[in-house]
């Protein structure tokens, strides 16, 4: 999808002044492939990350380091060198919020967890991608605010949560929601699904669900530790930004890169 000249995130933005967001996977992918020789694998470093991500204080105090044998700080130092340019101003957003806000953790998520939680997507959607594509059972939850907005959305309830119903030809929900059909993904849009209850109950049954997601990204990471919770092997893409009523206090045009969805799916 090309990229429009009033699209700015609240605090991150993946175009970064090119016409779509290819440059920044590759960026990131390049990036934990040099991350790979801190640790002696995919998982470890993983672990690594969920480690310390909630570690606010700390995290800020290890990226101001010069030098350091930490992993994380190197982490965090390489990262922000090259992912620095996807930030819109994170710091300008977190003095901003209400008092009621700073107790929301997806609104207050700050610029080295932003990094960190960058990395986990990658390498979540690395240990997945096998596992996720091989089952017969997948659904894939997409956000609300990707729908056209110059129309009423006819999406409805099949029971289970809100299908699209192909009611728009510029509305992002339904052109990813027949690609994910295509690769015999049932794709919802998540408004009023109960994840855990899903999940308990296919568990139960002895039935193997796994999850694709789409969200801003520190809601695709709730999204993919929950499912990691309960065993549901999960893959995910971040919208191209953070432009939800949420984050902006009104709903604007929002994107998610196709070519990325499609490389995770093949």
């Amino acid at each position: 999808m090309d990229a429009k000249s009033d699209i700015i995130g609240k605090t991150y933005l993946l175009y970064a002044g090119r016409l779509n967001t290819d440059e920044f996977y590759s960026v990131l992918s390049d990036l934990v492939e040099s991350f790979l020789s801190y640790a002696d694998s995919e998982a470890q470093l993983l672990s690594l990350i969920r480690k310390y991500s909630n570690k606010k204080r700390y995290l800020k105090a290890e990226r101001k380091k010069t030098t350091t044998d930490s992993v994380i700080t190197k982490l965090l130092i390489e990262s922000e060198a090259r992912l620095s340019k996807y930030f819109t101003d994170i710091n300008e957003h977190l003095k901003n919020l209400t008092l009621a806000e700073t107790c929301n953790s997806t609104l207050t998520t700050t610029r080295e967890q932003y990094l960190l939680y960058i990395l986990e997507i990658e390498l979540v959607n690395r240990l997945n991608k096998e596992k996720f594509n091989a089952s017969d059972s997948k659904y894939a939850f997409l956000p609300h605010c990707l729908h056209d907005l110059d129309k009423d959305c006819l999406s409805a309830s099949d029971g289970t949560d809100y299908v699209c119903k192909s009611c728009s030809k510029n509305c992002s929900i339904n052109s990813v929601s027949k690609l994910l059909k295509l690769k015999n993904i049932k794709a919802y849009i998540w408004r009023e699904a109960d994840l855990k209850k899903i999940f308990k109950l296919a568990k139960s049954n002895g039935q193997s669900i796994e999850v694709f997601g789409v969200a801003c990204i520190p809601e695709l990471i709730n999204g993919l530790r929950l499912y990691a919770k309960f065993d549901v092997p999960a893959v995910g893409v971040p919208l191209d930004a953070n432009r939800c009523i949420r984050w902006m206090g009104d709903f604007y045009p929002n994107s998610v890169n196709e070519k990325k969805i499609l490389s995770l799916l093949n």
